[in-house]
């Protein structure tokens, strides 16, 4: 007699449950890596062909013009302390384990709540502009910039849909073309008509663009639950009820990262805002890759917790290295040429904010770590301290503000922004650490590895700089840092391999 003749049923009926759980695990992990890279490859040519719109109005402005259009687009960034509110990640969780019908429920519910709160937001904007008595032009271009939050708001709860079925793919494409969109208005605007308020044009139709896209999948039920005309009431209350410890955080940590731009153009110049701006768009392109990184890996953390602990440490280091990864890689890149980069891009009278790039990537890297922190709180339901760290975050950085920007301008912003985002990423990962109850939860280790390479790398290109032409030593940190990783053991290249070869297979069937 063979000895499955033997196994108890019970031990079958185990054994075929652990298979499907592990294949399903499995096919998540890999749909996790698919969509990781296709959003970082969508964020970094949204980020390309973006920084290729900002460097044509940037050219075509008036330094005033060009520092009114930064601040206005940075007044209605904050707005999304009223427009998100954190009902997204709290959607989130509930579309993962809701039934079909009341998927669709929550899924009108939440497209709704979003479509009336960015109403609100752009109200908000247009009466902060007028209360402060800032120019008409100022007024105007708030007004129909503001468009951008009427559409976007309920274009981004479509994309929650997306992420709760992991086919952020569908996000990415409409996201990449619209942009495509956005910068042909622009280079037609450039070369017809460069005017401020002309040149807002192209972010509606951007929104307007990946907001249709997004929309027409969710109709013909590309992701599974479908929008009706009918909002439940109680779902709203419910949401915002249980969004409202996570939203303060996120209004303080929103405040945090556009109060620099509010107050510049209060303490100093238009002038300073618009060079603040071009500073901060490089850090923008790590936020980018980072965004993309946690986005499928927030789902899946969500997933593991609290029933397999193992995956969800595993899952959440890995996203730490990553993190680290993308954020040191852009410093070390930009370090020893950030100002020739700048000048390059956007012009010989930008090229003087080279210190304040490269502050702002330093504190990129610990921003970064920052999100990825409270992705894995919210993620385990420990985010209720959080606002509190915000808040202290939000009010050192206010303080520092006020103390350097009168005397360095907006150098002196991006100083108080990298003394901020060190503090708070400090107090997050202590805070990790005591809240989660999974050991070894973050990297420690292999992050200290990374700001060692990182540190060496930049010495190095830094010196290297003062010898040979600034390509050359903006070449050397890139491959310096790609073999020191390699070497390191910081990329994982064996689940690059794998997916490659899962994605190779698909096309074959």
């Amino acid at each position: 007699m063979r000895r499955d003749d033997i196994t108890p049923p019970a031990a079958h009926t185990e054994d075929a449950i652990n298979a499907a759980v592990a294949r399903e695990h499995g096919e998540q992990r890999n749909m996790a890596h698919r969509n990781t890279i296709a959003l970082l490859a969508s964020r970094l040519i949204v980020a390309v062909l973006g920084w290729s719109g900002t460097v044509l109005i940037a050219r075509h402005l008036s330094p005033d013009d060009w520092g009114v259009f930064s601040f206005v687009f940075g007044l209605l960034g904050m707005m999304s302390i009223v427009t998100d509110l954190g009902v997204g990640r709290v959607v989130l969780a509930r579309l993962l384990d809701a039934d079909p019908d009341e998927a669709e429920k929550v899924a009108s519910s939440f497209v709704s709540l979003r479509a009336v709160l960015g109403l609100i937001g752009y109200g908000i904007a247009v009466g902060y502009v007028f209360a402060l008595g800032y120019s008409a032009e100022v007024v105007q271009a708030t007004a129909l910039a503001g468009l951008v939050v009427i559409i976007a708001t309920p274009s981004h709860a479509l994309s929650v849909l997306y992420q709760s079925r992991l086919k952020l793919v569908i996000v990415a494409t409409a996201e990449g073309f619209a942009q495509l969109v956005q910068l042909i208005l622009t280079i037609i605007i450039a070369v017809s008509e460069p005017t401020l308020l002309f040149f807002i044009l192209p972010a509606i139709a951007n929104e307007l663009f990946s907001g249709t896209w997004k929309l027409v999948g969710v109709r013909r039920g590309w992701i599974g639950p479908r929008i009706t005309a009918r909002p439940s009431w109680r779902l709203w209350r419910e949401m915002l009820v249980e969004a409202v410890p996570l939203s303060v955080g996120l209004a303080m940590v929103t405040l945090l990262s556009k109060v620099d731009i509010l107050m510049l153009a209060q303490l100093d110049k238009f002038n300073s805002v618009g060079l603040y701006t071009v500073a901060y768009k490089f850090a923008d392109l790590a936020s980018y890759g980072v965004l993309a990184v946690l986005t499928p890996v927030a789902t899946l953390l969500v997933a593991a917790w609290p029933v397999f602990p193992d995956e969800f440490r595993h899952r959440a280091r890995s996203a730490g290295v990553a993190v680290g990864l993308l954020c040191c890689f852009a410093l070390c890149a930009m370090w020893a040429s950030a100002d020739r980069i700048v000048g390059l891009l956007y012009g010989a009278r930008f090229a003087e904010t080279g210190n304040a790039t490269r502050m702002l990537l330093v504190g990129a890297v610990f921003a970064g770590l920052s999100q990825l922190i409270l992705v894995v709180l919210v993620s385990a339901g420990r985010q209720r301290t959080y606002p509190w760290v915000a808040l202290g975050a939000l009010a050192m950085n206010i303080a520092l503000n006020f103390v350097l920007i009168p005397g360095f301008s907006y150098n002196g912003s991006a100083f108080a922004t990298v003394l901020t985002e060190l503090a708070m990423f400090m107090v997050m990962w202590l805070l990790v650490r005591k809240s989660v109850e999974v050991r070894r939860l973050l990297p420690a280790g292999r992050l200290a590895l990374l700001g060692g390479l990182t540190v060496v790398v930049c010495v190095l290109s830094q010196s290297l700089r003062m010898v040979a032409p600034w390509p050359v030593a903006t070449a050397v940190a890139i491959v310096l840092f790609a073999v020191g990783a390699v070497g390191l053991r910081l990329v994982d290249r064996g689940a690059v391999v794998r997916v490659l070869r899962h994605g190779a297979r698909k096309e074959s069937q």
